[in-house]
Formats: C-alpha cells, structure tokens, sequence
C-alpha cells in the first residue's frame, strides 16, 4: 500500500470512502498523515470514516486533529458536532455548529445540523429559525 505516494493514497482513500469502503479508507488515510502530519484534509476524512464505522469517540480524535492544523476548518467543525451529538455532548456540538456557521453563514448543513440539535435542546423556536435557513439556503425556499 505505501507504495504509492502520499497524495495517490489520499486519492484512493477518497475513491474508497465515497464508495463506501471506510476500512480501507482509513488505511490510506492513515499513510497520508503518516508522510504528510499537517494534512487537515485527512485527519477530517479520517474523522467521517469513523464516524461513518459507528466510532464518535474516535471520530471526535480525527477531527480535533484537523482543527489544530486549521482552527477554521468549517467541515471539520461540522463533522466533529455530529460525533460529539452522537456521543451525547450536545454543548460542545452546539459551540462547534455554531462557530461553523460564523465562519461560512451559507453553509446549508451547519443550519440543518443546529435545527436538529436545537430540537434536541429543548428549543422549538430557534430550530424552526434554522430550519427555515436551511431550507432557504438549499432549496432556495
């Protein structure tokens, strides 16, 4: 496998994972931080795989490592408050939902995600607000 370079490797990783194959994926992914640490891009890749095997606690590890390379990584901040909803953290989800949605106000999934959490929260009024948002921002409604 690390015959290839790291860059083919993070490829084959996004063939593998967009296939559905989250095993293998994590393996290149794994390869390409090997010969490339500050590989954002990866570490969250890493993180959607995990989260995509049923492993929020080690999904929330990948994605902290992406947010250290690029505190402003937007995706990895959404991904990471999908597994920390699924481990239960609901506060640390919110905070990450919303400094995504600072960072990127037109980002449809940030607001679908914070709808759902707010319903979760016990707050029906701000979730009709972001659902209404989401749906304005997807579907042009």
């Amino acid at each position: 496998m690390e015959s290839c370079s790291w860059q083919e490797q993070f490829k084959k990783g996004n063939d593998l994972a967009n296939r559905g194959d989250h095993l293998e994926a994590i393996k290149c992914f794994v390869v390409t931080v090997k010969y490339n640490p500050e590989h954002a891009m990866a570490w969250n890749n890493i993180g959607v795989s995990k989260l995509c095997l049923s492993k929020p606690e080690e999904a929330v590890i990948a994605f902290k490592k992406a947010l250290r390379i690029d505190s402003e990584y937007r995706d990895a901040l959404h991904n990471r408050a999908l597994a920390y909803s699924d481990v239960g953290e609901l506060d640390s989800a919110m905070v990450d939902l919303n400094r995504a949605i600072s960072l990127d106000p037109e980002h449809w999934a940030s607001y679908k995600h914070r709808s759902i959490l707010n319903q979760m929260l016990g707050n029906s009024e701000q979730s009709f607000k972001d659902y209404i948002k989401f749906k304005e921002l997807a579907y042009g409604n």
